[in-house]
């Protein structure tokens, strides 16, 4: 059967096989298969997906720009290690961005957004209560997200989408989950409270997002001293 007129102009566009690899790679790091400092073999990973070199060496490129993985020359791909200076660097970055979202998002809050954060505390909750930290993570993720996209910011909304990607937001959500799960609850349900409330301040809505954020850094880790240090 000849397909040359039916498919005539069509491409196969390359880029949604790097997206998926990059996607499959990226749940690999987060949920620490692949672990920090590991050396990401590309023969090895080219046999184990089935993939050529060129959509592996763009999902390693993307990585990196999540903060997954560094690329060093002549030398490999390596699951990137976390430190003091990244967390150092991170959380004030992510802090302040989630609390202007959240501002932003406050006025154009509608039922189904108040459901669905309602919805992911719950399931936070129930499977917290359960021990899996895989579920907990998605509804964490799931709540946040709901008021990063109600703020119809979209520059606002893709550089939280890459700063939220770097796998220490993972590292943090399940070790903040594990020693203090049921603050992480109380505050959560503070959050969805204001957005709840018409007679809630948008820049004291925005405080609150700012520290709670903040304040997790500072009781995970206190103030790192030596920024190079690993911590993961």
């Amino acid at each position: 059967m000849d397909l040359g007129e039916k498919f005539k102009g069509k491409q196969i566009k390359p880029q949604v096989l790097t997206e998926q690899v990059s996607q499959v790679l990226t749940e690999a790091i987060l949920n620490r298969t692949l672990k920090p400092g590991e050396n990401l073999t590309e023969t090895q990973l080219q046999k184990q997906l089935g993939v050529s070199r060129s959509p592996l060496r763009e999902a390693f490129r993307d990585l990196e720009k999540k903060g997954l993985v560094t690329i060093i020359p002549r030398r490999g791909t390596f699951v990137k290690e976390i430190t003091g200076k990244d967390l150092e660097e991170n959380f004030p970055v992510r802090a302040t961005l989630e609390g202007l979202a959240a501002r932003q998002a406050y006025p154009r809050m509608t039922p189904d957004c108040l459901a669905h954060m309602a919805s992911a505390l719950e399931g936070m909750k129930k499977v917290g209560e359960a021990g899996d930290s895989q579920a907990y993570r998605k509804n964490h993720l799931k709540f946040h997200e709901v008021f990063i996209n109600a703020s119809g910011n979209t520059l606002l909304i893709n550089i939280l989408k890459t700063v939220r990607m770097h796998q220490l937001w993972y590292l943090v959500s399940f070790r903040y989950y594990r020693r203090n799960f049921e603050l992480a609850l109380i505050e959560h349900q503070r959050i969805l409270d204001l957005f709840s409330s018409p007679e809630t301040d948008p820049e004291m809505l925005e405080r609150v997002v700012r520290n709670h954020i903040g304040e997790a850094l500072e009781k995970l880790f206190g103030s790192p001293e030596e920024t190079g240090k690993k911590l993961f």
